[in-house]
């Protein structure tokens, strides 16, 4: 037998040591797959995260440098509204055209005056004395722009530098006119001339609509605006000025002596010190001691139209406030609803007397008419309304009204609807019958 034989337990034990061993060999090669698959996710999670940061970074510096064009391009737009404004463009070209006017009048200044010389003379050369004349008269002219300019920063007036920039400049213009016809023709002598006039004048302008500008310090937003509500305010002080005319108007001609007083307290006040309506209103009290639009005249008529009215109502044991309610109730009901009958009686037979009461029969080819005296209606032509018998007075009624007349003081105080209240209510006639029981009653 071999040293080397082993046993099947032996050959056993060895093959599930081996097993065992193969089984720990393929779980840790396992768990380091599946440490490097974490460790791979993981580190493509932090790319992923690392790129999502960087867009983040590349977009906010995107942001950041189109802010920064914009800021930029918003400054230059608001550098040339403020040039605009302030009228840059216009000054440089001024100062554009005084420099070339400049060079233009003195060349041809200097040529004139330097080709002078005495009468008689041939060939005597230049006039060199004549030489500082051009610069003087052109500086000359300058003088006037410069008075100006100091004229406007301290507020003095500025006419006296006008004229001399204008009468300087005029000498200038003319002696080039004159020799610039003279030598190149009528174009030439205009083109020269303008060369020494224009250039002051255009400096003259600029100042001007700098003292203007310095003088109003709108926009041209803000005037545009004004504008506007400067019209409109024109247009409506231009229709006010209507209409107090046209009311002045109808006042003289409807109130000529309250239009005179009215007029005397206008002209004694100091101007704007008082006010239409309250000079009105003073003119109108001066004469009548009254509320505007009432007279005595018209006070007089009002109070005999109230006398009036008391003595038709109380002749018809009504009041006011008992037409108002019934009226009211022929509104709501119709003339055939209410107490008692329309407005307390209407044209048909109605019922008199007490709390209740029937119909009576409607008169035929007529047609009924509440008025605001209750049983005083309209009748049809030839027809005449049955009246129903009068109901008894209940004494227990006429204690309540003896008491009501104690406590108001006297029957001369007792009305029908104070009567109608105490009773619980009634017919209007049944209450004046007890008013007029307990009135006879205390004569008595």
């Amino acid at each position: 037998m071999s040293s080397t034989y082993r046993s099947w337990e032996e050959r056993e034990a060895a093959a599930e040591k081996t097993r065992a061993e193969a089984a720990r060999i393929s779980a840790e090669a396992a768990a380091a797959a599946e440490s490097l698959g974490a460790v791979a996710a993981r580190t493509e999670t932090d790319q992923l995260a690392e790129r999502v940061k960087q867009a983040k970074l590349v977009k906010q510096l995107k942001t950041v440098k189109e802010d920064a064009v914009d800021d930029k391009r918003q400054r230059k737009q608001q550098r040339r509204e403020q040039a605009a404004d302030n009228g840059t463009g216009f000054k440089a070209l001024v100062r554009v055209v005084m420099v070339l006017g400049l060079l233009a009048a003195l060349p041809a200044q200097l040529s004139y005056f330097l080709g002078l010389h005495k009468k008689g003379e041939q060939d005597a050369g230049y006039a060199w004395l004549m030489l500082p004349v051009p610069f003087f008269l052109e500086i000359l002219a300058w003088v006037g722009v410069r008075g100006t300019q100091w004229a406007h920063r301290k507020g003095l007036p500025r006419w006296p530098f006008w004229i001399l920039t204008a009468g300087l400049a005029s000498v200038a213009g003319y002696i080039n006119f004159t020799h610039g016809v003279a030598e190149y023709g009528i174009v030439a002598g205009v083109a020269l001339c303008a060369t020494s006039i224009i250039g002051p004048i255009l400096a003259e302008v600029d100042q001007f609509l700098e003292t203007m500008a310095a003088s109003d310090p709108r926009n041209l937003q803000q005037r545009a605006a004004d504008k506007v509500v400067a019209k409109a305010k024109a247009k409506a002080e231009e229709e006010l000025a209507r209409t107090h005319a046209a009311e002045d108007a109808k006042r003289r001609k409807l109130f000529p002596e309250e239009f005179a007083e009215y007029e005397r307290i206008i002209v004694a006040h100091p101007t704007g010190a008082i006010d239409r309506n309250t000079a009105w209103e003073q003119a109108w009290h001066n004469l009548h001691l009254l509320p505007l639009s009432v007279t005595a005249g018209t006070l007089a008529a009002r109070e005999a139209a109230r006398a009036g009215i008391e003595s038709v109502l109380s002749n018809a044991g009504r009041t006011p406030e008992s037409i108002a309610v019934d009226l009211l109730l022929q509104e709501m009901f119709g003339p055939d609803r209410g107490d008692g009958g329309a407005a307390g009686g209407s044209s048909g037979g109605s019922p008199k007397g007490g709390t209740g009461g029937g119909s009576g029969a409607a008169p035929q080819g007529g047609t009924k008419t509440a008025t605001a005296l209750g049983r005083k209606g309209n009748r049809a032509s030839g027809r005449t309304a049955p009246k129903a018998p009068e109901k008894p007075l209940d004494p227990a009624d006429i204690q309540k009204v003896r008491t009501l007349a104690e406590a108001l003081g006297g029957t001369d105080r007792l009305s029908a609807r104070n009567v109608r209240e105490v009773i619980g209510g009634g017919a209007n006639e049944y209450a004046v019958r007890l008013r007029n029981h307990v009135k006879t009653e205390e004569q008595l």
